[in-house]
């Protein structure tokens, strides 16, 4: 589950229908109808398209940043998807060059451009952070998550309307406030929760590309806070947005199973089942789906269901890599103790 949180932060940017402004001269039409066509083929699983669609847009103007902040969020969109690191030294060296370009155009340009320049900072720390948090340390991701923040402040301080800014920061001082455990009783970071979650609202309502970015954020938030109704509600409206992609669907069929809604969550994760065994890649989700359906079924009281969504396994098990194996021990051998119940 902690790397569908992962992918649901880091899609990037579905702008709302706002017109480009002479004040906002860096943002133009092109630019912005390229992110957003990225943006549809990302949560749509179409991951090569998206990077086609960047790569034109870095071709026009390899000075620019954002081409490759995108990218870099379409790699660890697709590791996270994978539960696999794939694309690491691809992923690194783009968000090296944001660090870069950004740098070099934030003392050249006005202070609208500059405030751009230190969202795609940001953005790039958030996103490296995120991807230490899941393959790398705690360490550096906590250092990243800490620059990131630095960031989005510094860019307010330079433009306070850009309200894409906003976004980012929200991300980090809800999630910060709700892992921090001990360190936040003790005093060393506060609960900014609900600061978190305004800022992220006023994100969803006045940003120029981050609406998607928020709404993506709030619904892991409502799920993590138990709000089930509006991460459904969420869900679906997203999904008839984009539905070719599974992003959505892992909240959705955790929200319903939260909910007591059995039969929804079971057709939620057969769904999802159906569309990762057309690519199972390490195995890791499949095996997620075929334990939570287990679930689904046995709290269904339909035994045979059940079994035989443990089953499956066996018909994979060969094939999973020691790496997933290792990481899905408890659930595996689960799901093969049950099996055996099937003559």
């Amino acid at each position: 589950m902690r790397g569908k949180v992962i992918i649901a932060l880091i899609c990037p940017l579905l702008a709302l229908p706002v017109a480009v402004t002479p004040a906002d001269s860096y943002l133009t039409s092109d630019k912005r109808q390229v992110l957003l066509t990225a943006q549809e083929h990302l949560l749509n699983d179409r991951f090569e398209s998206a990077h086609a669609s960047l790569d034109s847009l870095i071709d026009g103007d390899s000075s620019d940043p954002i081409g490759y902040l995108y990218k870099a969020a379409v790699y660890l969109g697709q590791m996270t998807d994978a539960e696999q690191e794939l694309h690491t030294e691809e992923f690194k060296r783009l968000i090296n060059d944001v660090f870069a370009l950004a740098a070099d155009r934030i003392d050249s340009t006005r202070a609208r451009e500059a405030a751009w320049m230190k969202l795609c900072e940001g953005h790039a720390h958030a996103y490296r952070s995120l991807w230490e948090s899941r393959f790398g340390s705690f360490t550096s991701a906590l250092k990243h998550a800490f620059r990131g923040k630095s960031s989005y402040e510094d860019g307010l301080r330079l433009d306070s309307t850009l309200y894409d800014l906003y976004g980012g920061l929200g991300m980090y001082h809800y999630w910060k406030s709700a892992k921090a455990g001990i360190l936040r009783w003790i005093g060393v970071f506060k609960n900014d929760k609900e600061k978190g979650i305004e800022e992220l609202y006023l994100a969803a309502d006045s940003s120029s590309l981050s609406h998607d970015i928020a709404r993506n954020a709030l619904i892991w938030i409502w799920l993590d806070m138990g709000r089930y109704d509006s991460v459904i509600t969420a869900c679906r409206e997203q999904l008839a947005l984009f539905p070719d992609g599974k992003l959505f669907l892992w909240p959705l069929a955790r929200a319903y199973f939260e909910k007591k809604q059995y039969h929804l969550a079971a057709e939620t994760y057969t769904s999802l089942r159906t569309r990762l065994a057309k690519s199972p890649g390490n195995y890791f989700n499949l095996v997620e789906c075929d334990y939570s359906l287990n679930r689904c079924y046995d709290k269904l009281d339909m035994d045979e269901l059940a079994i035989r969504a443990a089953k499956r396994v066996e018909d994979y098990y060969d094939s999973i890599p020691d790496r997933t194996k290792r990481k899905q021990r408890s659930k595996l051998n689960f799901l093969r103790r049950v099996a055996k119940r099937m003559p």
